[in-house]
This record gives structure tokens, sequence and C-alpha cells, in this order.
């Protein structure tokens, strides 16, 4: 089902409607619809970001390197930026430096890797403590790497 025309709807019974002609049973797609008017697609990665998100990762910085250009591990092109402490403190790595720039074939080999996280939470909040020693780590990210 092509559901990308503008004029079509789901109502609440699960039918499509067509918005333009009233039609209730619009069989698989628009196809022969006169009205047919298909969405923009615009691959934009921060569209439905907000803006402190979308400030926050255009000015990130690391305290483990000053390169980011290139892999911290095998020193090749980086594709991605691993945050060290992920999901509800992403935005703490991201905020506090707490980021290592990756290959891609570095970040999915060690993205869920126990041994490396293990490695870099305890650096991480090492290095946090080193770089912001008036503010409490475990406060921040609720929880403490170095026990």
């Amino acid at each position: 089902m092509n559901n990308n025309c503008i004029y079509l709807k789901q109502k609440i019974n699960r039918k499509l409607e067509c918005k333009k002609d009233k039609r209730r049973n619009v069989t698989n797609d628009c196809f022969n619809c006169p009205y047919k008017k298909y969405k923009q697609n615009n691959d934009n990665s921060f569209k439905n970001k907000s803006t402190k998100l979308r400030n926050l990762e255009n000015k990130r910085e690391s305290l483990f390197t000053d390169d980011l250009d290139y892999c911290f591990l095998c020193h090749s092109k980086r594709n991605d930026l691993h945050e060290i402490f992920g999901g509800r403190n992403r935005i703490n790595s991201i905020k506090y430096g707490l980021i290592l720039p990756l290959c891609r074939n570095c970040h999915s080999r060690y993205q869920n890797d126990k041994n490396f996280n293990d490695y870099w939470h305890k650096k991480g909040q090492a290095a946090f403590e080193e770089a912001y020693p008036n503010l409490d780590f475990v406060e921040i990210f609720k929880r403490n790497y170095l026990f």
C-alpha cells in the first residue's frame, strides 16, 4: 500500500478514505486517483530532533581526543561519534565531552561489547572527575563506575 498520498487518510475502523473525493474503500493505492499528490520525503536526520539536542550534537567535543575526524581506535576516517554513556545519559555524554570518534567497523564491533563498555565507563568517569572537579558524577549520571 502506498500511503504517501497527502489525501489518503485511515479512518478509525481502519478503512482508507481519500479526503478529496470521499471514497471509502480505496484499494491498495492511489495509482488511478486523479487527485494523487505525494509527500516530499526529505531525509533530514535533524528534522524530528529538538533544538537543544541538535545544538549539542553540532558542538560536540571529546575529553579523549582533539581530532574528531579520525577513528580513535584504528585511525581511519570516522563515521560515527560513540557516546560512552548511552541511553538516558546520552545527552550528558555529549554535553560533557564523553564521546569517541569511531569508524563504522569499530563502532559496530564495540557498540555492544561489555568489556569495551566497562573499560570506557571507568575511563569516562575518571576523565569527567578530572575535567569537572566541582561537579558530582554520580549525581549527574546516577551511577558510580569506579567502585
